[in-house]
């Protein structure tokens, strides 16, 4: 897995992630050879896990229609070309429907070389308690954050009269904690400039355990398992990149006919960025993630390159993922921070928008579509 912001390979899916070189920060050119990473800054960027060609062929239904989670399939056209993609749920312009994902909580413990504890298990409560599984008043209704997002980016399909439209996720399972000690070249503490301690984990080193825990469980392809991290940031390049909060991918199962959907996200106690104290707070970055799942669960919804100035470090990038445009714009349901979204409407270029009031993000943020590149 390597970082590629322009996509130019077949890398799957988005992630939310805050990202800087360790010859700007201040990290050690490897995190084996540093006891502690000292500083590193965080800036907003865009990473492409690796996606096997099995799990791209499922997805593209060359064995057939896979096993998966519920989800519907339309397009767009601009500009003489037709854009495909896909969403979770069924399709709001056809009518009322109501979708219910069953969910699964893996909560993530990492015991670093040094003996340093970080224990998801903390954190799986506060999450289950939050906008992200209750009910909570949305501008688009009394709901989950998800299906809030959601509800408001087809506003005008939804919020006909009769039309009770609904995804949701169930109230979560908790399975097994998966218990880890970290390899002291796959993971340190790593100091922040706010002057917290975080662990910052090598990113292929976690999706490969993350994938062996879903064959062993034998976790079915219907359910959305959730990993979940306490304090801990990812890192690429033996930890001379850094910093990675969450992100969604897929992969196939043993005799490839289902595609598994997963999501991993960290739960702070903290402000990770000196810039904007907000962002990865508590439920930031798993709120980045489930929006981004809804939107592009498979990861390979492509759309009209776009770019836009208050996140320069994407640069031209043609991929629906609608936390990526508006890291650390946000707002708190209580003490539970949530991200601001972009809408479909955003992405292909609808004037005017179907989304809520007429809007091209949840907040209302952008007030036009997206800007070409």
């Amino acid at each position: 897995m390597k970082t590629n912001l322009l996509r130019k390979t077949p890398r799957a899916l988005l992630i939310m992630l805050l990202i800087l070189l360790a010859s700007a920060c201040g990290i050690g050119t490897s995190m084996a050879h540093a006891a502690v990473a000292s500083s590193p800054e965080l800036k907003p960027l865009n990473w492409h896990p690796h996606v096997s060609l099995a799990a791209q062929a499922l997805v593209h239904h060359a064995a057939g229609t896979p096993v998966s989670i519920s989800t519907w399939s339309s397009s767009f056209d601009y500009q003489g070309q037709n854009y495909p993609y896909t969403m979770v749920g069924q399709d709001p312009t056809k009518g009322p429907s109501i979708t219910v994902v069953p969910t699964i909580i893996v909560p993530v413990k990492l015991t670093l070389a040094d003996g340093t504890v970080y224990n998801g298990e903390d954190k799986v409560d506060p999450t289950i308690q939050s906008p992200i599984f209750q009910s909570a008043q949305f501008a688009s209704g009394d709901t989950q954050y998800g299906d809030a997002i959601q509800r408001a980016e087809f506003w005008r399909y939804v919020s006909a009269p009769g039309m009770f439209y609904h995804v949701w996720l169930s109230r979560p399972i908790v399975y097994p904690t998966l218990s880890l000690s970290v390899p002291a070249d796959m993971g340190q503490s790593l100091h922040l400039k706010t002057g917290h301690v975080v662990a910052g984990v090598d990113i292929d080193y976690l999706d490969t355990q993350f994938e062996n825990y879903m064959t062993a469980y034998q976790i079915s392809p219907r359910t959305l398992p959730i990993f979940l991290s306490a304090n801990t940031l990812g890192t690429l390049q033996s930890g001379t990149v850094c910093c990675i909060g969450g992100y969604h991918s897929i992969m196939p199962n043993a005799d490839n006919t289902a595609v598994q959907t997963y999501i991993y996200a960290e739960y702070s106690d903290f402000p990770l960025f000196t810039g904007n104290p907000t962002v990865f707070t508590n439920t930031d970055a798993l709120s980045h993630e489930i929006a981004e799942w809804y939107n592009d669960p498979f990861v390979d919804n492509v759309v009209p390159a776009w770019s836009v100035p208050s996140e320069p470090q994407y640069g031209c990038t043609n991929i629906l993922e609608v936390g990526d445009p508006l890291v650390g714009v946000g707002f708190f349901i209580g003490d539970y921070h949530l991200q601001d979204e972009a809408f479909f409407s955003w992405f292909a270029r609808q004037s005017p928008s179907i989304g809520i009031d007429g809007r091209y993000t949840y907040l209302g943020t952008f007030t036009t579509v997206s800007p070409p590149c």
